[in-house]
């Protein structure tokens, strides 16, 4: 009996202890670390304002192989998220709340049986190509878990270092830095040509990338034969009907210029006439798979300037892969007509 006095009265003053301590401890937590990247500031905030983009750079997902993620509707910008499931760690969601031109990104992070927090990434610009970025956590402690605090830092600053390091790594090794290109008003002449069209889900293209492109470009130039060399009057291009983030489907018209209306089509390959148009557009210097800043540009700049455009974005592929292995200097028009 007296030793389980002892044991209740060494209890207690524990718990009186961690109560009176709890006093003194913040309410709240603030964890954040921060990196310099030698690149223009929208090149980083590209590859964090859009959630598919974190795969390649994330922490956790390099940890937990076990990791389902999961995208409903937009991934990219104010009202992107997406959620995860694990077998090895917990499940949870984040989301993208509010973007602050290229500055600021405000997210929302929620893991089951925590509650939710408060992220944050901030973008300064600290010269030419040169940008520093922050990456935190924020968010409120109960009373009895405020002891908890003293920990985050050790719990969640090491996976952010990770992250900001791959992130470092993956934006100052990609050969064609994005810096700031400019966008040009520019006409173009009446195009005529042949294509294919196809409506593709975002993942397929993901999947097949380039060569859903060729297979398309391969149905013309199949059905052109023998007569291709004489007849194609310029470089490949594709219009993008529609990019819906929501529906996750793309309407692509794969395209061949020719120079001449007299040619006899069949199968899926139809002949059509682009108009002349005057329009925005951007020389892209890089792969492929980094063509969409340009798409970004040239949207930021009709915003801002109050230029209507169609709802079309044309991509105009000049260098040729197999004759350029150097995908730093692949050159792609990306053009917008307005309205």
């Amino acid at each position: 009996m007296r030793i389980l006095k002892i044991v209740l009265i060494v209890l207690g003053v524990l718990i009186g202890l961690y109560l009176l301590i709890s006093l003194f401890l913040s309410s709240t937590y603030d964890v954040s670390r921060t990196i310099n990247i030698n690149s223009a500031r929208r090149a980083v905030f590209v590859q964090v304002n859009d959630f598919r983009n974190w795969e390649a750079w994330s922490p956790w997902q390099a940890k937990d192989s076990t990791m389902v993620i999961r995208y409903s509707g937009d991934t990219e910008g104010e009202g992107a998220s997406f959620s995860w499931t694990s077998d090895i760690s917990k499940g949870g969601n984040q989301q993208i709340k509010k973007v602050i031109d290229m500055d600021t990104i405000y997210t929302t992070l929620n893991i089951e049986g925590e509650g939710a927090a408060n992220g944050y990434w901030y973008f300064n610009n600290t010269g030419e190509n040169r940008t520093e970025v922050t990456w935190g956590l924020r968010g409120d402690l109960p009373f009895f878990l405020r002891i908890m605090g003293l920990f985050m830092d050790g719990a969640i600053g090491p996976d952010y270092e990770t992250g900001l390091s791959n992130l470092k790594y993956l934006v100052e090794s990609q050969k064609s830095e994005f810096i700031e290109r400019p966008v040009n008003t520019v006409e173009k002449d009446s195009i005529i040509y042949l294509s294919v069209r196809e409506n593709v889900n975002m993942t397929r293209l993901a999947d097949e990338g380039s060569a859903l492109y060729a297979r398309n470009y391969g149905k013309i130039l199949l059905m052109l034969g023998k007569k291709a060399d004489s007849v194609i009057a310029g470089t490949p291009f594709a219009i993008y009907h529609e990019w819906n983030e929501e529906t996750r489907q793309a309407d692509i018209e794969f395209c061949i210029p020719v120079d001449t209306t007299r040619i006899e089509t069949e199968g899926e390959v139809n002949r059509r006439i682009l108009s002349k148009s005057e329009g925005l557009e951007v020389d892209f210097y890089g792969p492929y798979s980094l063509v969409g800043q340009a798409h970004v540009l040239i949207e930021e700049y009709a915003k801002n300037n109050e230029v209507q455009l169609a709802p079309i974005g044309i991509e105009f592929y000049v260098t040729d892969p197999a004759e350029q292995p150097d995908t730093s200097k692949w050159l792609t028009k990306v053009y917008y007509p307005k309205l």
